[in-house]
């Protein structure tokens, strides 16, 4: 069953994808938008320009700068959870923040300051790699090996593929 919000305000024009309904600011619940490599849900108070007839959203610079600020927000707050959670797994592996941190070439106490001050957003690639190594640690282990076999006087790339 889906429920008609209702509009914000009593202004609105025609809307030019159905010919038929008026498109008004609605705030609504269970509405999804992509954000980078997420889909996240939209607040529920944001009010989006939809039409009462096709439900077609009406994005313009405004709601849009609205929009990514509030998805930007709880972006941040996946990337970093994704990071924590998967950090504190290896750890109940014996792998530990330092260990992962030199495979992945970061810095000393990055992985430590990501998790504990909540300033900087992890990057997908980072809570991905993590999220993969806490699914099956052996991948850290292939990663460390391989970067070893990268390491040397001019080593062949192609080595890197098993090739």
């Amino acid at each position: 069953m889906r429920v008609k919000p209702k509009p914000a305000s009593k202004k609105g024009f025609r809307c030019a994808e159905c010919g038929k309904g008026i498109v008004r600011p609605v705030a609504a619940a269970g509405r999804q938008a992509k954000y980078r490599t997420l889909t996240l849900p939209v607040p529920v108070k944001l009010e989006i320009p939809t039409c009462d007839n096709c439900d077609t959203e009406w994005i313009n610079d405004s709601v849009a700068r609205k929009l990514d600020a509030a998805l930007e927000k709880e972006f941040r707050a996946r990337m970093r959870d994704l990071v924590t959670v998967s950090l504190a797994h290896l750890s109940k592996c014996s792998i530990s923040k330092a260990h992962v941190e030199r495979v992945l070439g970061l810095s000393q106490g990055y992985l430590s300051h990501l998790t504990t001050t909540g300033d900087k957003t992890p990057s997908e690639a980072l809570a991905l790699n993590l999220v993969h190594f806490a699914q099956n640690p052996r991948l850290l282990r292939r990663s460390e090996t391989l970067w070893k076999r990268l390491s040397g006087s001019k080593p062949e790339p192609a080595g890197a593929l098993g090739r």
